[in-house]
């Protein structure tokens, strides 16, 4: 493939029908050969620059492809996130229970529940994990009591529980979260959805040039339902940020939680539709998961108004410490 190929590819990924008159078959002959041969870490290298080509030919090995995923079984998932969105749906229907199990096993790997305590004190008894000391009720317990020599007995400590939070999820799915930035966005709500506390509430809208609810905000179990309602997204469309916060808006409005937060998930390419930065304040707090390829100026604006964090990843296993730490503020 010549340097030109390649910068057409890098710069205009589009769908092959797109390029078919400035890429001819010896790109198409290269893939076919490489899974021939069983080289998928050549052909994962072909797909880093031209994913949407080499998940055409990948729909033409099928049963080649599901023999070396039994003896290449890391470089078979990387290829597929690299190809996902652009595979046929056949090729699909065949992988998504691995794609599946994939996003739920990085999800789980990430680290324990955040913990939070940010409730209002309320004073109790010791034990053995709150270490907030209230002197003066501990003392007035221990006059009360005739005591001269506290046990943990005596101890009052204020032990905070936490405040009920709604988290909406506002995930982008235009055109610009082709490749493996839409299975970031899965792993992202998997994430969430995992570390999630049981008293809090969560919901999740997609936007391009136009926002819809995929889940509206509530108490809802954790289960693979909705990754697999994600990873059948195709990408497309302009990016309208403002219509992914109003949607986001309206959900949350009817969380009864106290704290109503947001986190975006996107690239921040906006290409269409008004300044979003308005409709952030409106959130109690807004976080930003920033995927590679976008407008990192945007994404860190709209986090510094919206008082939260911006997180960009650039790699996929970077996702679950970048949704922790949106968690824990």
């Amino acid at each position: 493939m010549t340097a030109a190929e390649e910068r057409l590819l890098a710069h205009h990924p589009g769908t092959p029908e797109d390029h078919q008159h400035h890429i001819d078959a010896p790109l198409d002959r290269r893939a076919d050969e490489m899974l021939r041969r069983g080289s998928l870490d050549e052909v994962i290298s072909l797909a880093e620059i031209a994913p949407t080509r080499v998940a055409q030919v990948m729909g033409r090995h099928r049963v080649v492809l599901d023999r070396l995923s039994h003896h290449h079984h890391h470089s078979h998932e990387k290829l597929l996130t690299l190809t996902w969105d652009s595979l046929d749906e056949e090729t699909r229907r065949r992988n998504l229970d691995r794609m599946v199990y994939l996003v739920l096993r990085m999800s789980r790997v990430a680290a324990p529940r955040v913990v939070r305590r940010d409730g209002l004190p309320v004073l109790s008894s010791y034990r053995f994990h709150q270490d907030e000391l209230d002197v003066d009720a501990t003392l007035e317990r221990m006059i009360a009591s005739g005591s001269r020599v506290a046990d943990y007995a005596d101890l009052v400590v204020q032990e905070r529980s936490p405040r009920r939070r709604c988290y909406l999820v506002i995930m982008d799915e235009s055109r610009s979260m082709r490749g493996s930035k839409a299975v970031a966005a899965a792993l992202a709500t998997s994430t969430l959805i995992l570390n999630l506390p049981p008293e809090d509430e969560w919901g999740l809208v997609a936007f391009n040039d136009h926002g819809r609810t995929l889940r509206a905000a509530g108490r809802h179990r954790a289960h693979d339902e909705i990754i697999r309602e994600i990873l059948s997204m195709r990408p497309e469309g302009c990016t309208d940020i403002a219509r992914g916060l109003e949607a986001g808006l309206k959900q949350i409005a009817r969380a009864r939680a106290q704290d109503r937060i947001g986190i975006v998930i996107s690239d921040g390419w906006l290409n269409t539709g008004p300044d979003p930065l308005p409709l952030v304040r409106q959130f109690t707090r807004l976080h930003v998961i920033e995927l590679p390829g976008g407008d990192h100026d945007l994404c860190t604006r709209m986090a510094q108004v919206g008082r939260g964090i911006a997180a960009p990843v650039r790699e996929l296993h970077e996702v679950p410490r970048a949704v922790r730490r949106c968690l824990s503020r």
